[in-house]
């Protein structure tokens, strides 16, 4: 075949790439092919398809029919300006089934990624492998876990699961740093059948249940708003973990003054969004992991421009205590967030720790010491304010200066110390108690004094454990401040 003819002939299967019949049958089911999906992400007109002609030879696949083209469409293109990758199972073609082909497409991709430090996004809707391939498939499912694996850390990887995701490729999307879920898609390791066959509930694998149990970071209603809030996070994430570059903020006075904070911190079971609201450019906040462990929320704000990772204890939650899945869900995110260089922003108002949860038997003690751990261990920008109850080792597990929180600060309102006023008295005071003629009374008093005198802030600020105690209107105003003071840190704290 002559050069001219070889061209025409790429040209007449680049077409072919799109099968209409299959994607029309897609549409029907309210579903869309992976170009589709991809033209959501990406900025128009910039996708570039890579590895767009490879497919399995017969003698590859036991058979002598041509091969079909793969059904995974890799690339990369523009998100907001920014150079992205892109790998998505195209349920129209071939119903998006897996291969060692495919494999190979999605670790060249991730290769790419890595050379580039730019971000990854994968998409899953699959009906599966191709199992003829035998032992190949799952090899390829082992290869692509290992350049996942490898990027871990290294630059941001994002799942959205808006079909089937089920086995080896459940697993695969669980590996990126944050995954999205369609409702109406499945992610589970075992199929529906047999998770219904075994006794599971109908909704397992659902995208409620998957927020629910902390599988997924965000939940969509459409890959539309899917896509969407794929950009908005990547809008506060660098592109690799040297990248030192903001892409995001929003135009807002640093000295922009919060008098409302006093009046929301007052209520006993206020909302720690009003207060997050309060603090950040535009009071915008994206929020991730919200269907799980809602005593404790996570999630990307700017302030003055400069992203931060915000992690709150919320008294508004049903039980505002630190539980083992609050825990390990503010470890996990402090530890995404010092991979690449976000500043952290603690909000502590909690009751302490949640005695029922290890009580039934939950492992505690590790998630505890996961959360001082992660603590300890990033390097990034720390701010903690105390915005209410600060008592016992909640103090110091969320966010303290001993654990290597740069600036630490504390609302005039907050009450910090090492006993509640109730076990202070019953512990510390009991001989004042003794032969009370009103003994109810006498209790109520003594702990208004032990309040006033022993749950201030200023016994923390006098030892060193708080830098500065402030009006709740200057909230902003500090946070901004020690975020701006702290910008330079990671370049010179190694110096």
């Amino acid at each position: 075949m002559d050069l001219q003819k070889r061209s025409e002939s790429l040209v007449k299967a680049k077409k072919s790439l799109i099968d209409k019949t299959a994607a029309d049958k897609l549409h029907k089911a309210g579903r869309f092919t992976a170009y589709e999906l991809i033209g959501q992400l990406f900025d128009e007109g910039t996708f570039v398809e890579t590895n767009a002609y490879v497919k399995a030879y017969a003698n590859e696949i036991g058979t002598a029919e041509t091969a079909e083209y793969e059904g995974v469409v890799c690339g990369y293109g523009a998100v907001d300006g920014r150079l992205t990758f892109v790998y998505a199972q195209n349920a129209a073609r071939l119903n998006g089934a897996f291969s060692k082909a495919a494999a190979d497409k999605i670790a060249a991709l991730y290769d790419m990624a890595k050379k580039n430090g730019a971000p990854v996004v994968s998409v899953f809707d699959s009906n599966g492998a191709k199992v003829e391939e035998g032992i190949d498939v799952l090899a390829g499912y082992g290869k692509v876990m290992k350049k996942a694996a490898c990027l871990k850390g290294k630059v941001p990887q994002i799942a959205v699961v808006v079909g089937n995701c089920a086995g080896a490729a459940a697993t695969v999307a669980a590996m990126a740093d944050l995954c999205v879920m369609v409702d109406g898609a499945s992610y589970s390791m075992s199929p529906a059948s047999v998770l219904a066959a075994n006794g599971a509930d109908k909704n397992v694998g659902d995208a409620e249940y998957a927020s629910s149990k902390g599988m997924v970071s965000l939940t969509a209603k459409s890959a539309a708003e899917a896509f969407s809030s794929v950009k908005d996070v990547l809008s506060y994430l660098p592109s690799n973990r040297l990248d030192t570059n903001v892409y995001t903020g929003i135009e807002d006075d640093p000295n922009r003054a919060t008098p409302e904070v006093a009046s929301i911190v007052a209520g006993a079971s206020y909302d720690v969004h009003a207060v997050i609201s309060a603090i950040a450019d535009g009071g915008r906040f994206t929020e991730l992991g919200s269907g799980k462990a809602k005593a404790i929320v996570t999630g990307f704000a700017t302030v003055n421009g400069i992203v931060v990772g915000v992690v709150a204890n919320n008294p508004a939650a049903k039980d505002a205590k630190l539980c083992r899945g609050c825990m390990n869900k503010a470890a996990d995110f402090i530890s995404f967030c010092d991979s690449f260089g976000i500043s952290v922003l603690t909000l502590v108002d909690t009751n302490g720790f949640c005695v029922e949860c290890e009580a039934k038997g939950k492992d505690f003690v590790s998630a505890s010491a996961k959360l001082a751990e992660s603590y300890c261990k990033a390097t990034v920008p720390m701010v903690t304010v105390n915005v209410g109850n600060a008592y016992g080792s909640a103090f110091t597990i969320m966010g303290s200066k001993e654990l290597g929180t740069d600036m630490v600060i504390a609302l005039d309102s907050a009450k910090v110390g090492v006993l509640k006023p109730n076990a202070g008295v019953a512990m510390m005071w009991s001989e004042k108690m003794a032969g009370s003629k009103a003994p109810i009374e006498k209790r109520k008093s003594l702990e208004e004094e032990w309040e006033l005198l022993m749950s201030t802030p200023i016994l923390a600020a006098e030892a060193g454990q708080v830098d500065d105690i402030i009006p709740a209107e200057d909230l902003r105003v500090k946070v901004a401040s020690a975020l701006e003071m702290l910008s330079m840190k990671s370049e010179f704290a190694s110096l």
